[in-house]
């Protein structure tokens, strides 16, 4: 193990090598945080956003949280989003992940945080998906918007977790893009067809699961007829259902605070008053039992983020990570 003033450098390849192996280990991680933060326990300020350039899409942001446990673990996560980044063959996101120690305060570890994140960001959707279809993992059309790095992790992680889908229709700005991914996931769910809908109503018609993972900044849904009545809908990207497309439905978060900021879709409408604030309720009040889904209502699921989930799991791979090949240790990196 490190000494204090030595820090752990855990790359990409390595986190990724951990969490495969992690199985329903950080599935239960990410429930237990949002049961946690449904009780009001959790240590978690507001994330902050950098935005260079407010007229543009590029940001980063900054998720601190303190996660009790055993061991108990305190971090940071900082993010990029730069979605310019894919004209040029690169990732949208990129991040680092700190974790410090609870004594010193010092930095202990580093690690690569975009694979963490999207993992939990995965977690967190099959977690509220689960919970919304009252157990229910069979689906019979997914609907998908946004082929990226997002959706593609959360399709891995549903079928990991024994989710099945007989149909999933795909859809994307860029159509080359949305071809590629369903080439790419025509076996993920075993028995599934995976299609390309040429308009965004073509993929969600039918749909009775749709996951938003989009780059979207300004609303474009606009009205609550284009989901299929009782359906789940993982509003993964926040920002893609204007506030009358939320109108009548159910409305769950990870953290009703959290998730009512930054311009949200969820955020515009309470705003403007088409959905109460009280209305809103956590996803750890579903998951201990407090509220029992209505399956007749679309159920709009729209986590904002907790940094807590990206400490806790980042906390478990460096835990794991150790002796790995390719793991860094750098010796007194903190001055004494």
């Amino acid at each position: 193990m490190a000494h204090s003033h030595d820090l752990v450098i855990v790359p990409s390849a390595v986190v990724q090598q951990v969490l495969d192996t992690l199985g329903k280990e950080s599935k239960d991680i990410v429930e237990r945080i949002y049961i946690e933060a449904a009780k009001g326990n959790l240590v978690n300020p507001d994330s902050l956003f950098l935005r260079p350039d407010p007229r543009r899409r590029e940001r980063v942001i900054a998720l601190p949280a303190y996660v009790t446990g055993e061991p108990p673990v305190m971090g940071i996560k900082w993010i990029s989003s730069f979605p310019e980044n894919l004209s040029l063959g690169l990732p949208r996101a990129s991040a680092l992940i700190t974790l410090n120690d609870l004594r010193t305060g010092f930095p202990r570890a580093v690690l690569e945080g975009a694979r963490i994140s999207a993992h939990r960001t995965a977690l967190s959707a099959a977690v509220g998906a689960e919970a919304l279809r009252a157990g229910d993992r069979a689906v019979e059309r997914l609907a998908v918007v946004g082929t990226g790095y997002i959706a593609g992790t959360t399709l891995r992680v549903l079928a990991n977790l024994g989710w099945s889908c007989r149909q999933v229709s795909v859809h994307d700005l860029d159509a080359e893009r949305a071809r590629s991914f369903a080439t790419e996931h025509e076996g993920t769910f075993r028995a599934g067809e995976v299609t390309v809908a040429g308009t965004l109503r073509e993929a969600l018609s039918g749909a009775d699961l749709v996951l938003f993972a989009t780059t979207a900044v300004d609303p474009y849904v606009s009205t609550p007829d284009w989901f299929a009545p009782g359906s789940v809908v993982l509003h993964m990207s926040l920002r893609d259902l204007t506030p009358a497309a939320l109108a009548g439905a159910s409305h769950v978060v990870d953290e009703v605070s959290h998730a009512l900021r930054e311009k949200t879709s969820l955020a515009l409408a309470v705003d403007e008053g088409t959905v109460a604030r009280e209305e809103v309720r956590p996803i750890g009040d579903h998951l201990r039992g407090e509220v029992r889904p209505d399956r007749a209502r679309t159920a709009i699921y729209a986590p904002f983020g907790l940094g807590s989930l990206d400490i806790a799991i980042g906390g478990l791979v460096v835990e794991r990570a150790i002796g790995l090949e390719g793991v860094v240790t750098v010796p007194g990196f903190s001055a004494s």
